[in-house]
């Protein structure tokens, strides 16, 4: 399976997550993806998750609002 930067994903016991950063040109591993679940630190900075493709689901489609 193959993910995109901005695709929604789900991961079991996390939810619905962003991919943020793929493994070529980044500080990701080989056969993973960086994930956003909407999380921060103290600071503020966002806390990427880097999980490996294969515990990766496909998420939903976004419900669009204005």
């Amino acid at each position: 399976m193959s993910f995109e930067v901005g695709q929604f994903v789900f991961l079991d016991g996390s939810g619905v997550g962003t991919v943020i950063y793929l493994p070529n040109g980044s500080e990701v591993p080989d056969d993973h993806v960086g994930v956003w679940f909407g999380t921060i630190d103290q600071n503020g900075r966002p806390i990427v998750c880097t999980i490996p493709i294969e515990y990766l689901q496909d998420g939903p489609k976004p419900t669009f609002q204005h």
